[in-house]
C-alpha cells in the first residue's frame, strides 16, 4: 500500500459504511427486542458488531491512525444528526402536523444516546484497537489476526456494553435485565464477528490487494 495522503474509494466507502452503521445503531437502539428464552437486547445488536469488525480492518490495512479518524467522523457526524433532531423536535409545530410526541420519543433520547456512545464507545474502542496493535507487533501480515480481531473485541465490547447500557437505561429497566442485556450482548457480537470472521479475512485480503495497486 502506499504510504501517502490520498484517501482510496474503497477506504472511502468503508468509511462511510462504517459511520451510517454507527448512526443508525444510535437511532434504533432505543428499542428493545425480544430473543428466544426470555432475552431482552437493544435493536443496535444487529448492525453495532459491523462497527467493531471494520474497526478492526481499518486496523489490519490502513493502520491505526485511520481507525482513529474514522471514529472522530463518526462521531462528528452523529454530533450533527442529534444537533438536527433536537432543532427540529423543538421547532413550532404546524397545526396539520400530529406526530410530536411520537417524534419526541423515537428520537428526543438521542443525545443521551450520544454521550453513552461517545463515552462507552471512545473508552471500548480505544481498548479494541490498542489491544489489536499490540498483538500485530509480532506479525506483519494477517497471521494471527483471527485471534487478535476476536479477542481485541471480546474486550472492547465487555468495555461498550458495562459503560452504554447502564448510561440509557438504569431507570427505565431493572438492573437484572441491564446485566442480562450486556452479558447477552457481549456474547451475540462476538459470536457475529467469529461467524463473520472468514468474509472479514476475505476483505482484508482484497483491500490490501486493492491499495497495493493504486
Amino acid at each position: 500500500m502506499k504510504k501517502d495522503k490520498k484517501i482510496s474509494v474503497l477506504l472511502l466507502g468503508l468509511i462511510i459504511l462504517y459511520t451510517i452503521s454507527f448512526l443508525i445503531s444510535n437511532i434504533i437502539t432505543i428499542k428493545q427486542i425480544s430473543l428466544p428464552f426470555g432475552i431482552t437486547m437493544t435493536s443496535a445488536v444487529i448492525l453495532f458488531p459491523i462497527v467493531y469488525i471494520l474497526s478492526d480492518v481499518f486496523s489490519e490495512v490502513y493502520g491505526y491512525r485511520w481507525s482513529r479518524n474514522t471514529r472522530y467522523i463518526a462521531f462528528i457526524s452523529n454530533l450533527f444528526m442529534v444537533l438536527i433532531f433536537t432543532l427540529v423536535i423543538n421547532l413550532p409545530s404546524a397545526s396539520t402536523f400530529t406526530g410530536q410526541e411520537a417524534l419526541i420519543q423515537t428520537l428526543g433520547s438521542t443525545p443521551k444516546v450520544l454521550f453513552a456512545s461517545l463515552l462507552a464507545y471512545l473508552v471500548g474502542d480505544f481498548v479494541n484497537d490498542k489491544i489489536f496493535a499490540k498483538m500485530k507487533e509480532k506479525h506483519t501480515d494477517t497471521k494471527g489476526f483471527g485471534t487478535r480481531a476476536i479477542l481485541s473485541s471480546l474486550f472492547g465490547e465487555l468495555v461498550d456494553s458495562s459503560i452504554f447500557l447502564p448510561i440509557v437505561f438504569l431507570g427505565v429497566l431493572p438492573l437484572n435485565i441491564i446485566i442480562t442485556m450486556a452479558i447477552t450482548q457481549v456474547i451475540l457480537k462476538v459470536s457475529y464477528e467469529i461467524i463473520m470472521l472468514p468474509i472479514t479475512k476475505l476483505v482484508i485480503e482484497k483491500a490490501k490487494a486493492y491499495e497495493k495497486k493504486i
